[in-house]
């Protein structure tokens, strides 16, 4: 932005409406001038910050998994095992389950972790890795899995939560969701506390 000063007020104006934007919607739908309307400034002030959509949805995601990883913070201070496991779970399911088009952009492109420009992503998504691991570590150690086996069982439990947020039924009560995350988690399918939630008259099998 020759000659003209940054603003990080203006810049943080532009990615919370981004990612209202980006959530509500697909991304190929999503021209920039709507974006620059939901931040309330001029397509070409958008652009000093950001050259291109794809910059601005990069932005947008190290935006919302800062804000997310605060949350999650917030969420398990104090609390030990499945309490804190439950918290998190509630917590991460929560700030996705009305941002399901930026999850599922997330994990679209969460190939681009991979590539030079996502070594920001890359370490974000470490710091959720490395807060996972912390609260499963009592649970773990209960089940006898070995401290390098950790990492695998936070992958294990994000997929699960992210599985939830993407296939989540219209009108869906998220805490439900929660409940069978934790369950499958930490009993999988034949531990019987998951599907013991299931409503009344829906049949073990049955389809949505």
């Amino acid at each position: 932005m020759a000659g003209r000063r940054s603003d990080p007020n203006k810049r943080s104006q532009i990615l919370r409406a981004a990612a209202d934007v980006f959530s509500a919607r697909e991304f190929h739908t999503v021209p920039v001038e709507d974006v620059a309307t939901a931040a309330g400034v001029g397509k070409g002030t958008l652009y000093l910050y950001f050259p291109n959509k794809e910059q601005l949805f990069y932005a947008t995601i190290l935006e919302a998994i800062d804000v997310l990883l605060v949350e999650l913070a917030d969420a398990v201070r104090e609390r030990t095992g499945e309490e804190a496991l439950r918290a998190f779970t509630r917590c991460f399911l929560g700030f996705f389950w009305k941002r399901r088009h930026l999850a599922v952009l997330m994990g679209r492109y969460e190939h681009k972790q991979h590539e030079p420009e996502g070594e920001a992503w890359r370490q974000r998504r470490e710091r959720v890795i490395a807060l996972a691991r912390a609260i499963l570590q009592p649970e773990t150690r209960a089940a006898r899995i070995a401290p390098a086996d950790t990492v695998l069982a936070s992958e294990m439990l994000l997929a699960l939560i992210r599985a939830a947020i993407i296939n989540q039924a219209e009108r869906a009560d998220p805490e439900r969701s929660v409940e069978l995350v934790v369950g499958l988690f930490l009993d999988g399918l034949r531990g019987g506390r998951a599907l013991a939630r299931r409503p009344r008259g829906v049949a073990a099998g049955a389809r949505r």
